[in-house]
């Protein structure tokens, strides 16, 4: 599928050297302070900034640029959008199904495996639902076939695929 139209302000990207949340806060810079990241994204601000390691890996930089553009999309659906895709992703837990379309929803997935209590009202599911948004529609929507993070199971990425079509159709208010 290719990227639907996008419309909405203008979003600034921009690229810094060796890229860490330390704190809470992005660091550049320096290695070794930090958890590593490819990317952050600064919705009010309308800014996007990119590990400069990344233009020299096509595939992920792709993968990378569409995730956080979906950033600025996720909180413009709608609160049945959101709640929709998240009961979808709620199913696939249910299901048993293992894996991810991507590192950051794979991440949060494994947080919510070590959760204890009600999943649906915590900070944990809130921002798992999120990533796994911005997974799938890089995994849609990027161009890139094949890669080692995508690891759920063609079911439940087809099931996705048809949630994106249906809510997405061929235009995006980010």
């Amino acid at each position: 599928m290719r990227l639907p139209a996008l419309y909405g302000r203008p979003i600034s990207i921009s690229v810094s050297p060796s890229l860490t949340v330390h704190r809470g806060k992005l660091v550049s810079g320096r290695p070794g302070c930090g958890t590593p990241v490819y990317a952050a994204s600064y919705i009010r601000k309308r800014k996007i900034v990119l590990e400069d390691d990344l233009l020299s890996c096509g595939k992920m930089l792709r993968l990378i640029v569409v995730h956080e553009i979906f950033h600025f999309v996720w909180p413009r659906l709608s609160n049945s959008q959101r709640k929709a895709f998240a009961d979808l992703l709620f199913c696939e837990l249910e299901s048993r199904a293992h894996g991810e379309l991507g590192e950051s929803a794979g991440v949060q997935k494994e947080l919510l495996a070590s959760r204890d209590g009600d999943l649906a009202n915590s900070r944990e599911w809130r921002d798992y639902v999120c990533e796994g948004f911005c997974d799938t529609a890089a995994w849609i929507y990027a161009g890139v076939r094949t890669h080692d993070c995508f690891t759920l199971a063609r079911r439940w990425r087809e099931r996705r695929k048809l949630w994106f079509r249906e809510a997405m159709g061929s235009l995006c208010k980010c």
